[in-house]
């Protein structure tokens, strides 16, 4: 630095040696490494993300997919439970008791067979000596027929498996479609951001014409002043739509579930999309296939074999048991054993008209669930129309803003060309100025709008 502080005299003026033009040189392509370096680094920090890649980020991180999967493996876990009706029970319990009850101790002694005829004399039954016992009990249960509770409890959670694996295909449908959204409103606000800085170089563009037309007395100061004014709400304008972008980045993130400090660089344009079946045709398939209607179908079938699981409790109920014991006066002794088998039928006569309010309960949220149902076919035929009619709206709003930008432009030069030569007024500049700014954030919002209601349609039909 000390030979390029001598290529300066004292007023900061270069000196021209050929020396001087080395060092000069060599510090520029210094510079200028550093510069490369620093955008090289900033290229490679920010990693390259189509809109396809951001739909598989999403798939695998967004904490909602992950929810609706570990509901997938509770209704799973349902069924396996389910099929428990119809396998035995099996139990083994160890009890302890001591005793000087005459029954319980005279008993006892029987249990553990260790009864002799001393024990039947009346002095020694009504007064025992304290009697203790272990006992342990192997027990095994067998449903035979419970009103046919369990083929209907096994059938309720396949139903609700099923039904949650149509919620889970619709929840990763919504979560595409945030991503989707997302990714475009970051196309949207890259977008905005090219036109405030295409805007705020036409502004100071006008500013650089009103100053050279004041200087040379041409207009009042006014007219700088106005053209200052505009060129001060244009660069807030590009300020503003900086912070957009970095908004709509972490919008994407979090659409995905990373980190929402994560920089990409995404790829894509906003370009029109037209639909390509008719209308009827799309709500058909929408009424056949869309994944949160059919888990609607399979809830209300759910409700209906509660009405049967309701009224199960009127039929009687058959299961075998059959146990075996041993009794000791020690732990884990085995002094005595026995076994016993059961049949055990129950019948439910009268419960206090508990099972007929059940029945009409489970009638009552069958009902409802029926109403639901077409309650929501009738909304999504509502959504599929409304997603598709914005498309045509928006289509023909594309067409017209990009006629009306290429309108705007021509206005535009037209208008500083007749204010150059004194032929118009700066309010004028200005107008045409704020028109070219409309027509061209109206024609990036009409993309926008299309290839969102595009996606819209393919999540009301269910095919995204």
């Amino acid at each position: 630095m000390e030979y390029v502080g001598k290529c300066f005299n004292g007023e900061g003026v270069e000196v021209k040696n050929l020396r001087c033009k080395l060092i000069i040189a060599a510090v520029y392509v210094f510079l200028m490494f550093l510069l490369t370096l620093t955008v090289a680094l900033n290229s490679y920090a920010a990693e390259s993300l189509t809109l396809e890649q951001a739909i598989g980020l999403s798939i695998r991180n967004n904490p909602g997919l992950r929810a609706a999967d570990a509901q997938v493996d509770a209704a799973s876990a349902g069924v396996e439970r389910a099929l428990s009706g119809f396998l035995p029970r099996v139990t083994v319990t160890e009890t302890w008791s001591k005793t000087d009850s005459p029954l319980m101790a005279l008993g006892t002694k029987l249990n553990q067979e260790l009864v002799t005829p001393a024990d039947f004399n009346p002095a020694v039954m009504n007064n025992p000596d304290p009697a203790s016992n272990y006992n342990t009990r192997f027990l095994v249960m067998q449903p035979v027929f419970n009103g046919g509770r369990e083929y209907i409890g096994r059938t309720q959670a396949k139903l609700a498996h099923e039904a949650s694996l149509q919620d889970r295909e619709r929840a990763r449908q919504e979560t595409q479609y945030n991503v989707i959204k997302a990714y475009y409103g970051l196309l949207l606000a890259k977008e905005y951001r090219k036109v405030a800085a295409q805007s705020l170089e036409t502004s100071a563009g006008n500013a650089t014409l009103a100053e050279a037309r004041y200087k040379a007395g041409a207009v009042l100061q006014s007219d700088l002043l106005r053209a200052k004014v505009q060129y001060a709400e244009v660069k807030e304008m590009a300020t503003r739509s900086e912070n957009n972008v970095k908004l709509a980045m972490a919008g994407l993130n979090f659409a995905m579930g990373v980190s929402q400090g994560s920089e990409y660089d995404i790829s894509g344009t906003l370009s029109p999309q037209d639909r390509k079946v008719e209308m009827n045709s799309l709500i058909g398939e929408a009424e056949a296939g869309r994944p949160d209607l059919l888990s609607m179908g399979l809830n209300r079938k759910n409700a209906d074999a509660s009405v049967s699981m309701a009224r199960a409790d009127y039929m009687p109920s058959l299961n075998l048991m059959g146990q075996v014991d041993w009794n000791s006066g020690k732990i884990g002794g085995d002094d005595a054993k026995s076994w016993a088998m059961m049949a055990v039928l129950q019948w439910n006569l009268f419960d206090g008209l508990a099972t007929r309010s059940r029945t009409r309960e489970a009638l009552a949220a069958s009902g409802k669930m029926r109403a639901l149902e077409e309650q929501t076919r009738s909304a999504i035929q509502l959504q599929v129309r409304q997603s598709y009619y914005n498309i045509t709206a928006s289509l023909d709003r594309i067409a017209a803003m990009s006629s009306s930008v290429r309108e705007a432009e021509e206005g535009l030069r037209i208008v500083q060309r007749r204010y150059e030569t004194g032929m118009t007024t700066f309010v004028d500049v200005l107008g045409a100025e704020s028109a070219l700014i409309r027509a061209r954030t109206n024609e990036l919002q009409a993309l926008y709008d299309n290839n969102i209601a595009q996606a819209e349609l393919k999540l009301a039909v269910g095919t995204l």
